[in-house]
């Protein structure tokens, strides 16, 4: 684990990501803007932040509980060097504003496995079967 993550500010007034508790899993992420949303619409908020996630570790960003819209996925790999930025979806009708400071997501950085792919036939793979086989997956609804 590392003992700590650099961060820095791109905007003098940006919060630094945080923990509510000690224990907490995933720092909360700050809205560095006010920002409007539609009803069902899209927009991506900033958070005039930049992390520093080492080699071996990616920062997953998540939706915070009680939230009211949702979150498009969010992957910072290790290397990336510029602003998180939070794509937000507004899942009412009712038009949404994301204020500045407003924590919006949350992120956990995560030690990561980077095996190489190699390519096989699918007859060469589960070679071992498994009670679920290939039955679960996507599927729509009826």
């Amino acid at each position: 684990m590392i003992p700590v993550l650099n961060a820095a500010k791109i905007n003098c007034d940006s919060i630094l990501p945080s923990r509510k508790h000690s224990d907490d899993a995933g720092l909360d992420l700050y809205a560095s803007e006010t920002k409007i949303i539609e009803g069902n619409g899209i927009n991506v908020i900033g958070t005039g932040i930049a992390v520093d996630i080492p080699k071996g570790y990616v920062g997953l960003i998540f939706l915070k509980s009680g939230s009211n819209f949702l979150l498009g996925g969010g992957v910072v790999d290790a290397g990336y060097q510029g602003e998180i930025k939070i794509k937000i979806f507004n899942i009412k009708t009712e038009t949404i504003q994301i204020e500045k400071g407003q924590a919006i997501a949350q992120l956990l950085i995560v030690p990561i496995e980077t095996p190489e792919v190699r390519e096989v036939q699918i007859s060469d793979l589960f070679k071992e079967k498994s009670d679920r086989g290939a039955e679960g997956g996507i599927h729509l609804p009826i």
